[in-house]
């Protein structure tokens, strides 16, 4: 599967790009099991979920460490260094891995409510 992600270049500059992880054939339920599609993110070490009112911008910053954010509600921006905003809504998901260079600039459109999923370093 293909998510969203924004990285540092060697440059330092920031920018969105694909994450592509593999994924896997996935049986759901108890038999007749109906099959689904399922990627591996590996480890995680810890979630949280925090919420921002309308108007709220973190300045330029870098990923504390590899994570995923998901929208849980409302509509939030993120703006890369090289200038690309990207809106995110409930249910999109971004892998931040910035974890140098001249970070992002993260907005909230409306009231947010994000759930960010630490990822284990390899």
């Amino acid at each position: 599967m293909k998510f969203p992600m924004i990285y540092a270049d060697e440059q330092g500059e920031t920018h969105f790009g694909v994450l592509d992880i593999p994924d896997r054939e996935l049986a759901v339920g108890p038999p007749p099991n109906p099959t689904g599609q399922m990627s591996d993110f590996g480890a995680v070490t810890a979630m949280c979920a925090s919420s921002f009112p309308a108007g709220t911008e973190a300045p330029a910053h870098n990923a504390p460490q590899p994570y995923v954010v998901i929208v849980l509600s409302g509509e939030g921006e993120v703006v890369a260094s090289d200038g690309e905003a990207r809106r995110f809504h409930v249910g999109e998901v971004l892998f931040c891995n910035d974890l140098t260079g001249k970070g992002h600039v993260t907005r909230a459109i409306t009231d947010l409510v994000l759930a960010f999923v630490n990822r284990a370093r390899p």
